[in-house]
């Protein structure tokens, strides 16, 4: 028997004398030893080096959680001892923390665990080469399985590889979150600290004025001239004008627009008469092929939009109807049904009222799109329940500091004052920023410029995910089931991956 030492050089050299035993040319063997068993080698020698590392962090880290406890509760006549005891138990700590600091950041176990299930996999395969079985036993000598063989073998190097590059993506992605929330976080709590100095300024003023209205009713000398007395309530503030304060070309006209902004409700509304307009004539807007993923994050807006008067409204001034497929209007009821409600209700774990509302318009929109396919709708199902938290259009929210990180995004086509909250994220994969807005609009034949709100109705928000997914090949990734490539069009990284790969696989289960 070999010494454990030399393992290493047994399992080459055993390896080895089966390969030079095989019916293929030496060409071939020359692969099969360069390419397969060089990797199975160096698998196990990587897998060997990480248990190391691990097992030894987490002997310290175990050993260690048991002696400081009982230092610490040491007690004896001998103070010099004590001393000497808690001295240790300090340092024992420390190598504790140490250890499982460095085991956080290398992460030796993960590592470990990859490569060893990668070595196993690799020698499996290996060994159903050389026995013809598996996805080889339908060849009859190994020359002829040669071929296939070389194929999974390059197969399982590039799935190692792009796992390794994954991981790193995901940690990457996971500390720049880390760092995202802190900052959202101090800004938060900044804002809540200004909005309660501006209350309490306002309780102030107003405080003011009463006590001058006071003074002035028990003052009986105040002559009788119509000027300014001092008091903030003999301020005449001049009747506004809806409609009249900004003057842009080629707008549509002012009772329309004033009309339809009658029927939304928006934070936004407040702020925006206050914004003035600023000549934009040396920006541009971006293709949509160069624009960012949608957005990535996003809660739920409390709004009500009442959707069918404003697209009445807009059918009225812009004679758009809704998008056509053959000359026909298309109707949810003509969706081809690939799913029901209740299906859907299980596999994502959401609200059967949300489901059995907003699904007609997916099923339909998948149809106008020619995307009606049991893989592609696994993969849009799963992107709908990450990017939402269930199964309805959402607004991205924040307060104002929230929105200035959209402003005067160049990438987005944000150019004017409020672009930002105003082209906020909506819908079933966040639509975001002015050119996005302007793009899909067009595709869609709905002026969403112009009135963003519309990107939440069920049939617009739904034809907006099935547009992204058929022009930016997330249909495609979807249908060879490379379920990351799918993750990362949309996401444009892997945040949130373990979720989309749970719901996938719960789809999958219920639909393949």
């Amino acid at each position: 028997m070999a010494k454990k030492n030399d393992y290493s050089q047994y399992l080459k050299e055993t390896l080895g004398n089966l390969i030079d035993k095989l019916e293929v040319t030496d060409l071939h063997k020359e692969f099969l030893k360069n390419r397969w068993l060089d990797q199975v080698m160096w698998l196990e020698g990587r897998a060997t080096k990480e248990r190391n590392h691990h097992f030894r962090l987490r002997m310290v880290t175990i050993i260690g959680g048991v002696l400081v406890p009982a230092m610490v509760g040491f007690k004896s006549n001998n103070g010099r001892l004590d001393q000497t005891v808690a001295w240790i138990a300090l340092g024992v700590s420390q190598a504790v923390a140490i250890s499982a600091a460095v085991e956080e950041f290398f992460g030796h176990g993960d590592k470990y665990r990859n490569y060893r299930s990668t070595a196993e996999s690799m020698k499996i395969e290996g060994w159903q080469f050389m026995q013809l079985a598996g996805p080889y036993k339908r060849f009859h000598v190994h020359e002829e399985a040669y071929k296939s063989f070389a194929q999974r073998v390059e197969q399982f190097i590039q799935k190692d590889v792009e796992g390794f590059i994954a991981r790193l993506d995901e940690k990457q992605d996971d500390d720049q979150d880390d760092a995202d929330e802190a900052t959202n976080n101090a800004e938060k709590a900044l804002m809540r600290l200004n909005q309660e100095l501006e209350e309490r300024t306002q309780r102030l003023e107003l405080e003011r004025v009463r006590l001058a209205e006071q003074q002035v009713s028990q003052t009986s000398s105040m002559g009788d001239g119509g000027g300014y007395s001092g008091s903030l309530l003999d301020i005449e503030m001049p009747p506004s004008s809806r409609g009249d304060n900004f003057e842009v070309g080629d707008s549509p006209p002012a009772e329309p627009i004033a009309e339809i902004q009658s029927l939304m409700t928006s934070p936004s509304k407040e702020t925006a008469g206050r914004r003035t307009a600023r000549s934009a004539s040396n920006k541009t807007l971006k293709s949509s092929s160069n624009l960012p993923p949608l957005g990535q994050h996003a809660l739920e807006w409390e709004e009500t939009v009442n959707f069918k008067a404003l697209k009445t409204i807009l059918t009225e001034q812009n004679s758009v109807t809704s998008p056509q497929s053959n000359g026909t209007p298309v109707t949810t009821a003509a969706a081809n049904q690939l799913v029901t409600p209740s299906e859907v209700s299980q596999i994502l774990e959401c609200s059967l009222e949300d489901c059995k509302v907003y699904l007609p318009g997916i099923l339909a929109a998948m149809k106008k799109y020619d995307i009606s396919d049991t893989s592609v709708l696994i993969g849009l199902l799963a992107t709908i329940r990450i990017e939402t938290g269930g199964f309805k259009p959402v607004h991205e929210w924040g307060g104002e500091s929230y929105w200035k990180r959209y402003e005067e995004r160049a990438d987005l086509g944000n150019v004017n004052p409020g672009d930002g909250v105003k082209y906020h994220g909506r819908g079933y994969i966040q639509l975001t920023g002015r050119a996005n807005y302007k793009t899909y609009g067009q595709k869609l034949g709905v002026d969403l410029e112009e009135n963003p709100d519309l990107a939440m109705d069920p049939e617009i928000s739904a034809q907006v995910l099935a547009c992204y997914f058929k022009e930016r090949g997330v249909d495609e990734a979807a249908r060879a089931e490379d379920w990351r490539r799918v993750r990362k069009l949309v996401n444009g990284g892997y945040h949130g991956w373990d979720v989309f790969a749970k719901y996938v696989d719960r789809a999958r289960a219920q639909l393949a």
